[in-house]
Parts: structure tokens; sequence; C-alpha cells
């Protein structure tokens, strides 16, 4: 069984996951620690390209995909990566995901809610048996979650998206966002010992990239203080 730890980076778009895991990744193998950096989707991959393209709805309908066909096309994305995974984790190491289950969960149940679905629980309950049952998936030790408002989290992704001339996605909107941060937030308080919150604002003020980091590692440090010293 893995003995390692797979820790996930969750959020809205734009609220730092990628910097804050890169941050983390670097700082362990600064440290000699066996680790590895993931994100999902991957869209470097076949399967990943594909759901870009879904996403940027330049293949087939996304509105009208069944909720539980989008769930497949995430899922299936992130199992590609399964065997580099499961063996860092089996030999102690270290895993950093830029977004895993977690995302996975908070954008599906908003999706199968505009389909029609009442229970976020069974929709909760049907990516967690795709993800972690039928594509064997090691469930995550810890997820964090970036906490920003939606409106910043759209001003920021415009920019970044203007800067790399990158096309507008699905979730690139201020609905979906605003959606999606409910969701997060509702994850957060249900589970509040697995998903904890990174909260980025200090007041109005969006806080530092130094300032974020050093939350990210004290709260890791706090979930788990017999490895607290690789988050010193």
């Amino acid at each position: 069984m893995p003995s390692g730890l797979l820790i996930s980076f969750d959020g809205l778009d734009s609220s730092g996951k990628a910097t804050q895991s890169k941050r983390l990744y670097e700082h362990l193998v600064s440290q000699g620690v066996l680790a590895r950096y993931f994100t999902s989707p991957d869209y470097t991959t076949a399967s990943g390209k594909e759901l870009k393209l879904r996403l940027q709805g330049k293949l087939g309908d996304w509105n009208t995909t069944p909720w539980e066909e989008k769930m497949k096309y995430f899922a299936d994305n992130r199992a590609e990566h399964l065997g580099e995974v499961n063996e860092i984790l089996s030999q102690d190491g270290v895993v950093i995901y830029d977004r895993y289950v977690p995302s996975s969960m908070a954008f599906i149940v908003e999706e199968a809610m505009k389909q029609g679905m009442h229970a976020r629980t069974d929709v909760q309950a049907a990516v967690s048996a795709m993800e972690y049952q039928a594509n064997t998936m090691p469930y995550e030790d810890a997820s964090l979650f970036f906490d920003i408002p939606p409106q910043i989290a759209i001003d920021l992704l415009e920019g970044r998206k203007h800067n790399h001339g990158d096309a507008a996605e699905y979730t690139d909107y201020i609905h979906v966002q605003e959606a999606l941060h409910a969701e997060y937030l509702r994850m957060v308080k249900e589970q509040p010992d697995h998903i904890l919150h990174v909260q980025c604002m200090d007041g109005s003020r969006l806080r530092s990239i130094e300032e974020v980091s050093h939350i990210v590692r004290s709260l890791l440090a706090e979930k788990f203080p017999d490895r607290a010293h690789l988050f010193a």
C-alpha cells in the first residue's frame, strides 16, 4: 500500500493553486524529499487535448453533455498518471497535485445540479466511485482550498488569458466561478479536517505569494505533525 503523502491544491481559476503547488514541490525537492508534481487536467496527453477542445466548445457541445460523461473525461485523464503516482507514494514520497479529485467533486456536483440532479451526496458518491474505486486513484491525504472571491478570480483570469492568448473555456465566467466557490465552501464545512481552508484575502487585500505560502506550510505542518519538518 502507498505510504507517502498526496496533497491536492484546489480552488477557483487563478486562485494561486499553480504558484503555490509549484512552490511547495520546489521546497520539498530542495530538502532532498522524493516528490512529483502533476497538474489535472493534463492537457498534454491525448485525452487532455480532447478535454480542452470540449471545454473550449471546439468539440461537441459541453452544455448538453451528460454530467456522467463529463465526470469520466476528467477521471480518465487523471488516471493516466496512476502508475507514476503510486510509484512515488510507495517509496514514501510526496505527490503534489495542482487540482485533484476534490476539484472534480466540486465541478461535477455543480454540473449535475444544472442537469436536474437534486442530491449532492449521490453525485459525490458517483465521483468517488469513479475516481477511487473504478480507476483506483489513491485518496488524497489533504486538500488545500484556495479561497478568493469569484470576481477577483475572473479579473486575474482575464489578465492571464490576455497575456497568454488563451481561448476562453467553459469555466471562465463569473456565474460558473460563483457556483464553484459556493460548493467549495460547502465541502470545507463538511470536511474541515480534510479540506484545509487557505484564506487568500486579508480583508479586501489579496495576500502576497509569500504570505499564502506560509499559510500553506503552516496548515500542512499542523495536519501532519509527524512530518512537520518537511514543511518547515
